[in-house]
């Protein structure tokens, strides 16, 4: 079980969190009806706070160590890479990934680059783990068994992204969903995926991005 004294989401919870996810994703990404950034922040925001209501903060103050920082620190180097092997891979066989890659980069335009890493940081990183993997994998593993439970957080949090109607972002998430997913099943510490989540998106975002 994680370090923490959260309480187990029940079921009704967890199926009530992944519906709102997906009608907030489909708002965000799909009508794209307010600012990118502010819609990202507000709902990942509203998820993660239903999650800690729900079912208190998996989250302790002893997670933040040396050795977790570092390995959230290592966990994004290696998960950059991998995006950066598939970028590669992924442009060489299929015709539509550049134009797709290209799309997921403009939204950068919707605010200046200080706003988006503080909203990465501070926002969007922290809560989506919150939600995704301190709330609903905690809920999946508990309920389906550790494989399982994380291979259905990984594929809810593709999911959630469909409604962008992006092949390629879709397939990012999912495989960021199975490496943070696997991440939190081993070391059982969200502040790793915290960390971890956070400095990768201000890598591929605004430091080197594969655009």
């Amino acid at each position: 079980m994680p370090p923490c004294a959260a309480s187990r989401p029940t079921a009704r919870q967890a199926v009530a969190g992944v519906a709102l996810a997906f009608g907030l994703w489909a708002a965000v990404f799909g009508l794209q009806i307010v600012n990118f950034w502010l819609g990202l922040s507000c709902s990942a925001l509203l998820l993660a706070g239903l999650s800690v209501f729900w079912a208190g903060l998996p989250l302790e103050r002893r997670e933040v160590t040396i050795r977790r920082t570092g390995l959230g620190v290592l966990s994004a180097a290696g998960l950059y890479g991998l995006f950066a092997l598939g970028r590669y891979v992924s442009v060489s066989v299929l015709p539509f990934a550049s134009g797709q890659i290209g799309s997921i980069y403009a939204i950068r335009q919707e605010a200046a680059p200080g706003v988006i890493a503080l909203a990465l940081i501070f926002l969007t990183s922290p809560c989506e783990e919150l939600f995704w993997r301190g709330f609903l994998q905690r809920f999946s593993m508990a309920r389906f068994g550790e494989v399982r439970g994380w291979l259905l957080t990984a594929l809810a949090y593709a999911g959630v992204h469909v409604a962008s109607g992006n092949f390629m972002l879709t397939g990012a998430a999912l495989t960021a969903g199975l490496f943070w997913g696997y991440l939190y099943q081993r070391t059982r510490s969200l502040y790793v995926c915290v960390v971890s989540h956070a400095l990768w998106t201000v890598a591929i975002f605004l430091l080197w991005p594969l655009s």
